[in-house]
Protein backbone atom coordinates (compact mmCIF):
# COMPACT_ATOMS: atom_id res chain seq x y z
CA UNK A 1 0.00 0.00 0.00
CA UNK A 2 2.80 2.39 0.95
CA UNK A 3 4.65 1.50 -2.27
CA UNK A 4 1.53 2.18 -4.37
CA UNK A 5 1.04 5.53 -2.63
CA UNK A 6 4.68 6.42 -3.29
CA UNK A 7 4.32 5.58 -7.00
CA UNK A 8 1.17 7.71 -7.21
CA UNK A 9 2.89 10.69 -5.55
CA UNK A 10 5.88 10.35 -7.88
CA UNK A 11 3.57 10.21 -10.89
CA UNK A 12 1.71 13.33 -9.73
CA UNK A 13 4.99 15.20 -9.25
CA UNK A 14 5.95 14.35 -12.83
CA UNK A 15 2.56 15.58 -14.05
CA UNK A 16 2.89 18.87 -12.14
CA UNK A 17 6.43 19.49 -13.41
CA UNK A 18 5.33 18.72 -16.99
CA UNK A 19 2.33 21.06 -16.62
CA UNK A 20 4.53 23.94 -15.38
CA UNK A 21 6.92 23.49 -18.28
CA UNK A 22 4.06 23.21 -20.78
CA UNK A 23 2.46 26.45 -19.56
CA UNK A 24 5.85 28.18 -19.73
CA UNK A 25 6.22 26.87 -23.29
CA UNK A 26 2.72 28.14 -24.17
CA UNK A 27 3.72 31.69 -23.27
CA UNK A 28 7.14 31.65 -24.86
CA UNK A 29 6.04 29.81 -28.01
CA UNK A 30 3.05 32.03 -28.73
CA UNK A 31 5.12 35.18 -28.12
CA UNK A 32 7.72 33.89 -30.57
CA UNK A 33 5.06 33.25 -33.24
CA UNK A 34 3.62 36.76 -32.83
CA UNK A 35 7.03 38.34 -33.46
CA UNK A 36 8.25 36.11 -36.33
CA UNK A 37 6.96 37.13 -39.77
CA UNK A 38 9.07 34.49 -41.55
CA UNK A 39 6.54 31.76 -40.71
CA UNK A 40 3.42 33.85 -41.22
CA UNK A 41 1.29 32.68 -44.16
CA UNK A 42 -0.09 35.57 -46.21
CA UNK A 43 -2.73 33.94 -48.39
CA UNK A 44 -3.62 35.29 -51.80
CA UNK A 45 -7.24 36.45 -52.17
CA UNK A 46 -8.14 33.20 -53.95
CA UNK A 47 -6.47 31.00 -51.34
CA UNK A 48 -7.82 32.96 -48.37
CA UNK A 49 -11.40 32.11 -49.33
CA UNK A 50 -10.68 28.52 -50.38
CA UNK A 51 -12.14 25.75 -48.22
CA UNK A 52 -10.84 22.19 -48.44
CA UNK A 53 -11.80 18.99 -46.63
CA UNK A 54 -9.51 19.06 -43.62
CA UNK A 55 -6.52 20.56 -41.86
CA UNK A 56 -3.13 20.43 -43.56
CA UNK A 57 0.18 20.81 -41.73
CA UNK A 58 3.33 21.28 -43.83
CA UNK A 59 6.66 20.03 -42.49
CA UNK A 60 9.76 21.38 -44.22
CA UNK A 61 13.14 19.78 -43.59
CA UNK A 62 15.81 22.42 -44.21
CA UNK A 63 19.31 21.50 -45.37
CA UNK A 64 21.02 24.14 -43.23
CA UNK A 65 24.47 22.99 -44.36
CA UNK A 66 24.05 25.33 -47.36
CA UNK A 67 23.91 28.37 -45.07
CA UNK A 68 25.20 29.42 -41.68
CA UNK A 69 21.63 30.28 -40.61
CA UNK A 70 20.02 27.07 -39.36
CA UNK A 71 16.66 27.98 -40.95
CA UNK A 72 17.95 28.92 -44.39
CA UNK A 73 18.61 26.59 -47.29
CA UNK A 74 16.73 24.44 -49.75
CA UNK A 75 13.97 22.20 -48.50
CA UNK A 76 15.39 18.69 -48.40
CA UNK A 77 12.01 17.29 -47.30
CA UNK A 78 8.44 18.43 -47.92
CA UNK A 79 5.71 16.41 -46.20
CA UNK A 80 2.07 17.36 -45.67
CA UNK A 81 0.15 15.86 -42.75
CA UNK A 82 -3.48 15.82 -43.85
CA UNK A 83 -6.17 15.42 -41.19
CA UNK A 84 -9.41 14.89 -43.11
CA UNK A 85 -12.86 15.94 -42.02
CA UNK A 86 -14.03 12.58 -43.42
CA UNK A 87 -11.70 10.60 -41.14
CA UNK A 88 -9.04 10.00 -43.80
CA UNK A 89 -5.56 11.00 -42.67
CA UNK A 90 -2.39 10.96 -44.73
CA UNK A 91 1.29 11.82 -44.95
CA UNK A 92 1.92 13.22 -48.43
CA UNK A 93 5.41 13.68 -49.88
CA UNK A 94 6.14 16.40 -52.44
CA UNK A 95 9.16 15.39 -54.59
CA UNK A 96 11.80 18.00 -53.92
CA UNK A 97 12.91 17.95 -57.59
CA UNK A 98 9.40 18.77 -58.89
CA UNK A 99 9.72 21.11 -61.88
CA UNK A 100 7.81 24.36 -61.33
CA UNK A 101 7.89 27.95 -62.49
CA UNK A 102 8.70 30.23 -59.57
CA UNK A 103 7.44 33.78 -59.84
CA UNK A 104 10.37 36.06 -60.69
CA UNK A 105 12.83 33.15 -60.93
CA UNK A 106 11.67 31.10 -63.89
CA UNK A 107 11.83 27.32 -64.17
CA UNK A 108 13.28 25.71 -61.08
CA UNK A 109 12.83 22.87 -58.59
CA UNK A 110 10.20 23.26 -55.91
CA UNK A 111 12.85 22.83 -53.21
CA UNK A 112 14.15 26.30 -54.18
CA UNK A 113 10.81 27.99 -53.47
CA UNK A 114 11.62 28.53 -49.80
CA UNK A 115 14.99 30.11 -50.67
CA UNK A 116 13.48 32.58 -53.15
CA UNK A 117 10.11 33.33 -51.61
CA UNK A 118 9.96 31.87 -48.13
CA UNK A 119 6.97 30.05 -46.69
CA UNK A 120 4.46 31.93 -48.85
CA UNK A 121 5.99 30.84 -52.16
CA UNK A 122 6.08 27.23 -50.95
CA UNK A 123 2.42 27.37 -49.91
CA UNK A 124 1.40 28.90 -53.26
CA UNK A 125 3.31 26.27 -55.27
CA UNK A 126 1.79 23.41 -53.29
CA UNK A 127 -1.69 24.81 -53.87
CA UNK A 128 -1.05 25.09 -57.63
CA UNK A 129 0.07 21.45 -57.73
CA UNK A 130 -2.48 19.88 -55.41
CA UNK A 131 -5.40 22.19 -54.50
CA UNK A 132 -4.28 21.71 -50.88
CA UNK A 133 -4.42 24.83 -48.73
CA UNK A 134 -1.68 24.65 -46.11
CA UNK A 135 -2.97 25.77 -42.72
CA UNK A 136 0.19 25.53 -40.62
CA UNK A 137 3.88 25.14 -41.39
CA UNK A 138 6.91 23.95 -39.42
CA UNK A 139 10.56 24.33 -40.40
CA UNK A 140 13.07 21.91 -38.90
CA UNK A 141 16.73 21.41 -39.70
CA UNK A 142 18.69 18.18 -39.50
CA UNK A 143 19.85 18.95 -35.97
CA UNK A 144 16.27 19.29 -34.72
CA UNK A 145 15.30 15.94 -36.24
CA UNK A 146 18.26 14.18 -34.61
CA UNK A 147 17.52 15.72 -31.21
CA UNK A 148 13.79 14.87 -31.36
CA UNK A 149 14.40 11.21 -32.24
CA UNK A 150 16.97 10.93 -29.44
CA UNK A 151 14.65 12.65 -26.95
CA UNK A 152 11.99 10.06 -27.82
CA UNK A 153 14.43 7.23 -27.09
CA UNK A 154 15.16 6.34 -30.71
CA UNK A 155 12.96 4.41 -33.11
CA UNK A 156 12.77 0.78 -34.22
CA UNK A 157 12.88 0.43 -38.00
CA UNK A 158 12.81 -2.53 -40.37
CA UNK A 159 15.26 -2.04 -43.24
CA UNK A 160 13.96 -3.82 -46.33
CA UNK A 161 17.11 -3.75 -48.48
CA UNK A 162 20.84 -3.07 -48.02
CA UNK A 163 21.52 0.66 -47.59
CA UNK A 164 25.19 1.52 -47.94
CA UNK A 165 25.77 5.09 -48.99
CA UNK A 166 28.61 7.40 -47.96
CA UNK A 167 26.73 10.53 -49.00
CA UNK A 168 23.87 10.06 -46.54
CA UNK A 169 25.89 8.11 -43.97
CA UNK A 170 23.70 5.01 -44.36
CA UNK A 171 25.33 1.68 -43.56
CA UNK A 172 22.48 -0.71 -42.78
CA UNK A 173 21.87 -4.35 -43.60
CA UNK A 174 18.33 -5.68 -44.03
CA UNK A 175 16.56 -6.43 -40.75
CA UNK A 176 15.27 -4.67 -37.64
CA UNK A 177 17.37 -1.84 -36.20
CA UNK A 178 17.03 0.42 -33.17
CA UNK A 179 18.00 3.78 -34.65
CA UNK A 180 19.45 6.79 -32.88
CA UNK A 181 18.67 10.23 -34.26
CA UNK A 182 21.82 10.23 -36.43
CA UNK A 183 20.99 6.81 -37.86
CA UNK A 184 17.35 7.75 -38.48
CA UNK A 185 18.49 10.84 -40.40
CA UNK A 186 20.90 8.78 -42.52
CA UNK A 187 18.14 6.22 -43.24
CA UNK A 188 15.70 8.95 -44.26
CA UNK A 189 18.18 10.72 -46.57
CA UNK A 190 19.57 7.75 -48.52
CA UNK A 191 18.89 7.87 -52.27
CA UNK A 192 21.31 5.11 -53.34
CA UNK A 193 18.56 2.65 -54.33
CA UNK A 194 16.75 1.73 -57.56
CA UNK A 195 14.08 4.44 -57.38
CA UNK A 196 16.32 7.10 -55.89
CA UNK A 197 14.37 10.00 -54.41
CA UNK A 198 11.04 8.13 -54.57
CA UNK A 199 12.49 5.39 -52.33
CA UNK A 200 13.86 8.08 -50.04
CA UNK A 201 10.42 9.71 -49.69
CA UNK A 202 8.85 6.33 -48.92
CA UNK A 203 11.41 5.76 -46.16
CA UNK A 204 10.77 9.21 -44.72
CA UNK A 205 7.03 8.62 -44.46
CA UNK A 206 7.57 5.12 -43.07
CA UNK A 207 9.94 6.53 -40.44
CA UNK A 208 7.47 9.25 -39.39
CA UNK A 209 4.61 6.74 -39.28
CA UNK A 210 6.69 4.45 -37.04
CA UNK A 211 7.56 7.35 -34.74
CA UNK A 212 3.83 8.09 -34.42
CA UNK A 213 2.96 4.44 -33.87
CA UNK A 214 5.70 3.73 -31.33
CA UNK A 215 5.88 7.02 -29.43
CA UNK A 216 2.43 8.67 -29.54
CA UNK A 217 1.32 7.48 -26.12
CA UNK A 218 1.50 8.51 -22.47
CA UNK A 219 4.95 6.92 -22.02
CA UNK A 220 6.51 10.07 -23.49
CA UNK A 221 5.31 12.29 -20.61
CA UNK A 222 8.77 12.31 -18.93
CA UNK A 223 10.31 13.46 -22.25
CA UNK A 224 7.88 16.38 -22.72
CA UNK A 225 10.25 19.03 -21.27
CA UNK A 226 13.07 18.00 -23.63
CA UNK A 227 10.72 17.80 -26.62
CA UNK A 228 9.29 21.27 -25.94
CA UNK A 229 12.78 22.71 -25.51
CA UNK A 230 13.82 21.32 -28.90
CA UNK A 231 10.67 22.60 -30.58
CA UNK A 232 11.20 26.04 -29.07
CA UNK A 233 14.91 26.31 -29.94
CA UNK A 234 15.45 24.24 -33.08
CA UNK A 235 12.27 24.63 -35.13
CA UNK A 236 10.28 27.55 -36.50
CA UNK A 237 6.54 27.36 -37.04
CA UNK A 238 3.26 29.21 -36.93
CA UNK A 239 1.91 26.41 -34.72
CA UNK A 240 0.30 27.84 -31.64
CA UNK A 241 0.44 25.62 -28.60
CA UNK A 242 -3.08 24.37 -29.26
CA UNK A 243 -1.89 23.15 -32.68
CA UNK A 244 0.82 21.02 -31.06
CA UNK A 245 -1.80 19.53 -28.74
CA UNK A 246 -4.18 18.89 -31.63
CA UNK A 247 -1.48 17.15 -33.72
CA UNK A 248 -0.35 15.06 -30.74
CA UNK A 249 -3.94 14.03 -30.01
CA UNK A 250 -4.58 13.09 -33.64
CA UNK A 251 -1.39 11.04 -33.70
CA UNK A 252 -2.39 9.20 -30.55
CA UNK A 253 -5.86 8.21 -31.71
CA UNK A 254 -5.04 7.68 -35.40
CA UNK A 255 -1.43 6.49 -35.26
CA UNK A 256 -2.14 3.29 -37.25
CA UNK A 257 -4.46 4.92 -39.79
CA UNK A 258 -2.27 7.27 -41.80
CA UNK A 259 -2.17 6.66 -45.56
CA UNK A 260 1.34 7.12 -47.00
CA UNK A 261 1.24 8.96 -50.34
CA UNK A 262 3.68 10.54 -52.80
CA UNK A 263 2.60 12.90 -55.56
CA UNK A 264 2.76 10.94 -58.83
CA UNK A 265 5.45 12.06 -61.25
CA UNK A 266 8.07 10.97 -63.74
CA UNK A 267 11.81 11.58 -63.60
CA UNK A 268 13.23 13.55 -66.52
CA UNK A 269 16.43 15.32 -67.48
CA UNK A 270 15.91 18.68 -69.17
CA UNK A 271 18.86 20.89 -70.17
CA UNK A 272 21.12 18.59 -68.11
CA UNK A 273 19.05 19.15 -64.96
CA UNK A 274 17.20 16.29 -63.23
CA UNK A 275 13.56 16.98 -62.46
CA UNK A 276 10.38 15.20 -61.43
CA UNK A 277 7.53 16.13 -63.76
CA UNK A 278 4.24 16.34 -61.87
CA UNK A 279 1.05 17.01 -63.82
CA UNK A 280 -1.14 19.15 -61.52
CA UNK A 281 -4.38 17.77 -62.96
CA UNK A 282 -3.24 14.17 -62.39
CA UNK A 283 -1.97 15.04 -58.90
CA UNK A 284 -5.34 16.53 -57.92
CA UNK A 285 -7.24 13.48 -59.26
CA UNK A 286 -4.83 11.18 -57.38
CA UNK A 287 -5.33 13.03 -54.09
CA UNK A 288 -9.09 13.21 -54.51
CA UNK A 289 -9.25 9.45 -55.12
CA UNK A 290 -7.23 8.75 -51.98
CA UNK A 291 -8.53 11.47 -49.66
CA UNK A 292 -11.89 12.58 -51.04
Amino acid sequence: MRKARGCFIFFMIIIVIAAVIIFYFIGSNDRKIASDDSVKINYSEELASYKDNGIDYLFLGIDERENENKFEGRTDTMIIMHIGNNGKNALISIPRDTRVELEGHGINKINAAYVYGGVNMVVDEIYELTDIKIDKVMLANFSAFIKLVDALGGVTITVAEPLHDDKSGSDFDPGTHNFTGEQALAFSRCRATAKGDFDRMDRQKYLLAELFRQKANFSIIPQIPDILKILNEDTKSNFKTFDYIKVAFKMMINRDDFILLTLPGESATIDNVSYVIVDPDEAKIFLNENLG
